[in-house]
């Protein structure tokens, strides 16, 4: 007990000075407040009166009539839960305007008598019946709600999420799919990134060379683009949503396929007098209710006439009273322009608006970590500009095999989630940088407020989300201790778990305890981690026991590098016989576990690290190279305790060095690092 105590006082106090810079961690709400809520609601409430008592439900009926969208929304939820529309018997729900509430917000009362929803806008009203949605549960044959009164409001005016198409094409039918899901979570703005490199997706009247196949990327979807009535109906298809588009058009960098169809540079004379025309041209076909901003880019450029070329675009689009959005940082605009920023590095400051996207790019983030770095970091931190909201980026660069794959392969609508409640209900107000690589000390306010999230998650997963790719899994319930680093990849055999403490090359090593279904060693952007200060060529070991309640095969993800889907550019494909590039290795009960039958065993990029090369760019990922698209691994558990021992090397300065474990069914199955009955296993 009392080695226990003095390690888990190290840890602490490793997190401790390790999360100085982001202070300590302060919500609106406490884990208990939440754990109570009788329905898991994403985003949670602003503020919720809960009656305690439960109401079976069998059929409802709207008292009044509805406009056309939201008489729609209604009839999917009373589809949904296959519920009877019936006035005599059923339970009535009863829309009132309320003009002396914001725009957005709603009041949902829910009693014996009706449903009650008060809003001053139908926004207002489309968000009561997505939370009412939530509040329905079906189970045995009935339908129950509970009782309650929610006042609630959003945290932020731009609520968003941004899909790029320049580079892959998605169809109508996929991108009608994203707004259907965005409004179920309260998400307002759909940023669709429509120009890049390999292709230009605009319809252009003027300019059909743009969209001419014989001007894209010849392996990115040639050809194919959105007419303007495809764009109109997309448009019409969001605000159904309470959703506004904001188109980019990218300029003047990303636009290769711009120079290619037009033989001339967007910042020369003659480009930037056919990109007015272009916005003339789709501000003509799309009028200001429909788009009332515009997205310019203006983003890792370099040109001779910087304050020419900004000053112009952003003028052709004010003189059609449009608001115009760059990306920060980016060309210098005035402060009339708002700002998107997507690094923390050179950021402009000014008198401007500003949308937070930095640190949230979902073909960045490895699955797991993804999630609590979304839920940790505060909506604009750590910027001193006037910030009104945040955008979910998703930048599926590589190629694509299909459509589809933009989705199996990157954690789009786990982070999609996430995203929704920290944009709406904003309730972590600080929280260390620390957290956003490495889960809370096991115990802390924070790990248990996180642990109340991840089971709200994992609800919607399965009620919502089923045959849908949702690569999250709980986190908090996996326990691990780390070690290291070495110098030397050895078998891993010399480190006995009776012993706390080593004497390695004249340090002291001692392990420290860790939490997750991933564990971050050091991440490629140097975010942090259990070791930021670990260096290739060094190893670290993790150690956990694995209780089973009888012999089986388990099924389990297991990775020794999380690949950026922006970018080929990684240790490649572990060799036959081998789980790791770099040398990682993973022992059950002492006996080493047989890797994975790789199909392109020892594949590796051509570059080592740097934006991927072009031919590496253009080939699909496989379903092998990131763990949770192959197959999960079989691993032999006994009854009883089982040791689990990682080796995690690093051999590259751009790795992404972490270790991921995630058994795919935890039923019959807890975690431990000292666990009681360890005294009679015999290792």
């Amino acid at each position: 007990m009392k080695r226990n105590a003095a390690l888990l006082s190290l840890f602490l106090l490793f997190i401790s000075a390790y999360a100085q810079k982001g202070g300590a961690f302060d919500a609106k709400f406490t884990a208990e407040y939440l754990d109570n809520a009788p329905a898991e609601l994403i985003p949670f409430p602003q503020e919720i009166s809960w009656n305690k008592e439960w109401m079976e439900i069998q059929s409802l009926y709207s008292d009044g009539v509805l406009p056309a969208a939201l008489a729609e929304e209604w009839a999917s939820i009373v589809l949904s839960f296959n519920l009877q529309e019936n006035r005599e018997e059923g339970l009535a729900i009863v829309f009132r305007d309320n003009e002396t509430m914001a725009p957005e917000a709603y009041r949902l009362t829910v009693s014996r008598r009706r449903i009650e929803v008060q809003s001053a806008t139908d926004a207002g009203r489309f968000y009561a019946l997505q939370t009412l949605r939530q509040l329905i549960r079906k189970g045995d044959g009935r339908c129950r709600i509970p009782l309650c009164e929610i006042r609630d409001w959003p945290a932020y005016a731009v609520r968003g999420y941004m899909l790029d198409v320049g580079r892959n094409f998605q169809s109508m039918a996929s991108l009608k799919k994203q707004l259907d899901i965005m409004g179920r979570y309260k998400l307002n703005t759909f940023h669709w990134h429509l120009t890049d490199r390999p292709a230009w997706r605009i319809e252009s009247k003027r300019y059909p060379q743009l969209t001419s196949a014989a001007n894209h990327r010849p392996t990115r979807d040639p050809g194919l683009f959105y007419s303007y009535d495809d764009i109109r109906e997309l448009i019409e298809y969001a605000r159904k949503k309470h959703i506004a588009i904001i188109p980019e058009i990218d300029m003047p960098g990303h636009s290769d396929a711009f120079v290619k169809a037009m033989g001339v540079r967007m910042e020369s004379e003659e480009g930037m007098k056919i990109l007015e025309n272009i916005l003339h041209e789709f501000f003509s076909e799309i009028p200001k209710p429909d788009c009332p901003v515009i997205h310019l880019g203006s983003d890792e450029v370099r040109i001779d006439n910087p304050e020419e070329f900004i000053s112009r675009m952003v003028g052709a689009c004010e003189a059609n009273g449009r608001q115009v959005v760059i990306w920060n940082p980016g060309l210098g605009a005035g402060d009339n322009v708002i700002r998107q920023t997507w690094q923390s590095k050179h950021l402009a400051q000014g008198d401007f608006q500003e949308i937070d996207s930095w640190n949230n790019y979902v073909n960045n983030g490895e699955p797991m970590t993804q999630v609590q770095r979304l839920f940790f970091k505060p909506i604009g931190y750590p910027s001193g500009n006037e910030i009104i909201g945040g955008i979910l980026c998703f930048w599926p660069d590589v190629n694509l095999g299909n459509e589809s794959d933009a989705f199996s392969q990157n954690p789009v609508y786990p982070s999609l989630l996430t995203y929704a409640w920290a944009t709406w209900t904003a309730d972590v107000l600080k929280a260390p940088e620390a957290y956003y690589m490495v889960l809370p000390p096991q115990g802390s306010p924070a790990f248990k407020y996180f642990a109340v999230f991840e089971k709200m998650l994992a609800h919607h997963k399965n009620e919502f989300f089923a045959g849908e790719p949702f690569p999250y899994f709980r986190q908090t319930d996996k326990s691990w201790k780390l070690i290291g680093p070495f110098k030397k990849n050895r078998n891993g055999r010399f480190l006995k778990e009776t012993k706390s403490v080593y004497i390695y090359r004249g340090r002291k090593l001692v392990w420290q305890e860790a939490t997750g279904n991933t564990l971050v060693i050091n991440d490629r952007f140097r975010l942090g981690g259990y070791y930021p200060e670990a260096k290739p060529g060094e190893t670290v070991y993790a150690l956990s026991y694995i209780y089973s309640d009888k012999n089986r095969i388990a099924k389990a993800w297991i990775g020794f590098e999380t690949p950026m889907r922006s970018n080929r550019t990684y240790t490649g494909i572990p060799k036959l016989g081998s789980w790791d590039p770099s040398g990682g290795a993973i022992w059950i009960n002492d006996e080493p576990l047989p890797p994975l039958g790789w199909e392109n065993p020892g594949w590796k990029p051509s570059k080592k690290e740097g934006w991927g090369s072009a031919q590496d760019q253009e080939i699909p990922w496989r379903k092998e190279e990131l763990y949770w698209t192959r197959q999960p691994a079989e691993v032999p558990l006994k009854k009883g305790w089982n040791k689990v021992l990682a080796r995690i090397p690093c051999s590259s300065s751009y790795q992404n060095w972490m270790f991921t474990f995630v058994p795919i069914d935890m039923e019959g199955l807890r975690f431990s690092t000292n666990p009681a009955e360890y005294a009679t296993y015999d290792h």
